[in-house]
């Protein structure tokens, strides 16, 4: 399936949004977008990093905490290629672990690699959060704060991403990451309740394919934004593991959920 396919909009319909000015209301509150800055190279600036990371899109939003819901932790969707998306998923739950007990990390993906050769320590509130989701019929597993599970659904009966839908309510109050390599009109109605959206995509896909896919995502969400990201096999494990995240998506997600 080519690249477009999974991004630009699902393949059956278009995203269930009555207006793209308006979108649905997010978790974490409103926010307010701002122009595009210049975005700089992430590469240069971390050599350990070989193939690094650099950001796209056609604006920059800046996160507003709503004053009403000062309790609601940050919720955000990522779109990316099955073959990255359960670390980009996990790198970007590593940034929102930062102040949080334990971090949902959603992957809704069929055939989804969650495997990995090292783990952190699972934490107090993550190991609670797998054996809540594990007493419902979801396979999750505690890597430091966060908790991954595959929500694709084993069993046919399943109504699509329904599996997804119950473990974010599980999460409740805490962070999570709702990670998605291919959007659908029922993934949309998920993807368009999370306070932001990351597309990361690798450095090989075209600039045009990026830019659409960006402004797809933004008409689900006020906060949308892309970044160009290339693992190798050390910093696929420690995103994975629970243990590190790249600096171009450490950087891309702060800037939606900073």
């Amino acid at each position: 399936m080519p690249l477009r396919d999974y991004f630009v909009a699902p393949a059956d319909e278009a995203a269930p949004v009555a207006d793209a000015t308006e979108p649905a209301e997010p978790r974490g509150g409103a926010r307010a977008a701002e122009p595009a800055e210049p975005l700089r190279d992430g590469r240069a600036a971390e050599p350990a990093e070989p193939r690094g990371a650099s950001r796209f899109g056609l604006r920059r939003p800046v996160r507003a905490r709503a004053a009403a819901s000062p309790t609601v932790a940050p919720s955000l969707a990522v779109l990316a290629p099955p073959r990255d998306l359960p670390a980009v998923a996990a790198a970007a739950g590593l940034v929102l672990a930062r102040g949080a007990p334990a971090v949902l990390v959603c992957v809704y993906a069929a055939r989804a690699e969650l495997a990995t050769s090292v783990r952190a320590p699972a934490r107090g509130v993550a190991s609670r959060l797998a054996a809540s989701l594990g007493a419902r019929g979801l396979a999750a597993e505690a890597r430091g704060r966060l908790v991954l599970v595959n929500a694709w659904p084993s069993d046919g009966d399943e109504e699509p991403a329904g599996t997804a839908a119950r473990a974010l309510a599980v999460a409740g109050p805490l962070p999570a990451v709702l990670a998605v390599a291919v959007r659908d009109a029922d993934v949309d109605v998920l993807l368009a309740t999370q306070d932001a959206i990351l597309v990361a995509l690798p450095p090989s896909a075209e600039s045009t394919l990026a830019e659409l896919a960006v402004a797809g995502a933004s008409e689900l969400s006020r906060a949308a934004a892309g970044v160009f990201v290339a693992f190798d096999p050390v910093s696929r494990a420690l995103a994975l593991g629970g243990l590190r995240a790249p600096r171009g998506l450490r950087e891309a997600v702060e800037g939606l959920v900073g």
